[in-house]
């Protein structure tokens, strides 16, 4: 199945503890990975329809020290539908509204809408790139606005009858996840703030104390799939949205 991945913080951070764990999860979702982050309006996305355990180009990032973002977004595949290439890797992203925005899905879908009513059409063939071709479709045509959080929930809600969906998604200001309706694949959370301590990977043997890696000012959200790490996870509540915004959640219990 695949796994999701996102970060939300108030300040710029690396995500090379987070990502040095998730990229284990391309163990058993090896048909693609792929990494998004926010740059403003701008977003810059790495992906490659290879398993990221074995990519030298997602460890290239996970050492990194300039990949920082406020937002990341992140997947590793496990393909139900379109073949293992480049055009179905998530993320994906569009310009909307003078921004780029991004997207990546967990979980299986039949169309929501019509093709013909599309106004955002997809490279792939993927029900995850559709999602958002639609998703964009819906807000253009009825104008909702990326701070009308409920009508975005509803809009997830009704997509979601359609089957199985995970999503993270972002317009780079602020970073939406939506569970599954029936838990579907899981979908979990943890907070870093001040004070912190020494954590522990689930996927590698590996602990870092981050006290010594982050300012006592930095604070944000770790979404993923499952716990990456020995911290508190709590589960998202199974279909509803949290909106998270500069570190703090701004949207959803």
């Amino acid at each position: 199945m695949c796994e999701l991945l996102g970060l939300n913080f108030n300040k710029p951070v690396r995500c090379s503890l987070s990502f040095r764990g998730f990229r284990h999860r391309g163990e058993h979702n090896p048909h693609g990975w792929g990494i998004a982050r926010f740059d403003g309006r701008a977003c810059q996305v790495f992906k490659e329809p290879i398993k990221s355990s074995s990519s030298k180009l997602a460890t290239f990032l996970r050492d990194y020290e300039l990949f920082e973002s406020k937002i990341f977004i992140g997947h590793v595949r496990y393909a139900s539908r379109g073949k293992h290439t480049l055009q179905n890797t998530h993320p994906f992203i569009r310009v909307f509204r003078s921004r780029e925005v991004a997207l990546a899905h967990n979980g299986t879908l039949d169309p929501v809408m019509a093709e013909s009513l599309l106004k955002f059409h997809p490279v792939g063939q993927t029900d995850s790139e559709y999602l958002l071709c639609a998703l964009l479709t819906v807000l253009s045509n009825e104008k909702i606005t990326f701070t009308e959080f409920d009508k975005i929930e509803a809009v997830f809600q009704e997509f979601n009858k359609y089957g199985t969906m995970n999503i993270l998604f972002s317009e780079g200001e602020h970073l939406y996840s939506y569970r599954d309706r029936d838990g579907y694949n899981g979908l979990c959370m943890t907070e870093r703030t001040a004070p912190f301590s020494k954590v522990s990977l689930r996927d590698e043997d590996w602990e870092v104390d981050l006290a010594e890696e982050k300012r006592r000012d930095q604070r944000g959200f770790v979404i993923a799939t499952r716990p990456l790490t020995d911290e508190k996870w709590n589960n998202l509540t199974p279909g509803y949205m949290r909106v998270f915004k500069d570190g703090q959640c701004v949207y959803g219990a």
